[in-house]
């Protein structure tokens, strides 16, 4: 790691903690709360009214440090404006939950459902575009592994959006989606911004571990995803991807898993709950357990990795 990856963290980190400690003061004056769901469990339902949405704060930190320190050339902005865009789509969903939350009080059932699907409609479609700006700039960088145009755009298309689906399904538990992140972005240290969202990210964990003081939300976790779905494609390490991101991978294929068995035999269930670390709760391990050992084996694949590959310019 350089002196100029240590600094960017160390900055980052305490911008970090003191914006996300003025976020979660803004969130409760506006009561930008988490809405907890009925069927969740039951351990959970304290947590509702948790400030979200704190992903703006470390992601504005992140941004901007990584864009202030450089060198800001076409993949800096390139990679910003994928983690900007995706956490702006993020923000949208969350902007939703809660205004469906404020509805639903008001007993507005019109405005509840209205404000359930149109989002959700269009929200793939949103991350799609995204990925597709980002991955015809990639491929006419000439980061392509197949060197096949059209092959390349829909591999990288392919990682993004299942990069941003398999984050925001991690997001469930206090620091889950932080910790299994943080090993990821030490691969791509590189970069300044790995660097940066990387101080960024253990300056919102001091409010984020348990118990939760806020939550990153879409914002957040789809941006996090978004970035390391990035920073592979430009490292040339797409390849890579599935085991620096095994645990978010393990959660969405879960939910997949699980719809998937549910249809087929007419209403059983294959996990207790999905995603994964929902069933694992159920099974009684403690939150704070499922946490610790999601962060220790994606410590251990991420070693593995970068001992394997050689290493991502970190």
């Amino acid at each position: 790691m350089t002196v100029l990856a240590g600094g960017l963290i160390a900055f980052a980190a305490f911008a970090s903690l003191l914006a996300t400690g003025a976020f979660v003061q803004i969130a409760h004056r506006r009561g930008w709360g988490k809405v907890v769901r009925d069927d969740g469990p039951e351990s959970h339902r304290p947590k509702h009214g948790t400030p979200t949405m704190g992903g703006v704060a470390f992601l504005a930190v992140a941004l901007s440090a990584a864009l202030a320190a450089g060198p800001r050339d076409a993949d800096l902005w390139a990679l910003a404006g994928l983690v900007l865009a995706s956490g702006l789509l993020g923000l949208g969903d969350d902007a939703t939950a809660i205004a469906r939350k404020r509805a639903a009080r008001r007993g507005d059932a019109s405005e509840v459902s209205a404000a359930t699907g149109l989002f959700a409609r269009w929200r793939l479609l949103g991350q799609a575009v995204i990925a597709l700006g980002f991955a015809t700039y990639a491929v006419q960088a000439g980061h392509g592994p197949f060197g096949i145009a059209i092959l390349d755009v829909l591999l990288f298309v392919l990682a993004i959006v299942g990069s941003v689906n398999a984050y925001n399904f991690t997001d469930g538990l206090d620091g889950l989606a932080v910790g299994v992140a943080l090993p990821a972005l030490l691969l791509f240290l590189g970069s300044p911004l790995a660097a940066a969202l990387l101080g960024a990210l253990l300056g919102f964990l001091w409010y984020n571990a348990h118990p939760a003081r806020v939550f990153m939300g879409g914002v957040g976790a789809e941006a996090l995803g978004a970035a390391i779905a990035g920073l592979a494609i430009l490292a040339g390490a797409v390849w890579w991807l599935p085991l620096i991101a095994l645990l978010p991978v393990l959660e969405v294929v879960s939910v997949i898993a699980q719809v998937a068995y549910f249809r087929a035999t007419g209403g059983k269930r294959l996990l207790r709950m999905a995603p994964l670390h929902h069933h694992f709760e159920l099974s009684g391990w403690p939150e704070t357990r499922v946490v610790v050992r999601f962060w220790i084996v994606t410590a251990v694949v991420v070693a593995l990795v970068h001992r394997l590959s050689g290493g991502f310019g970190a």
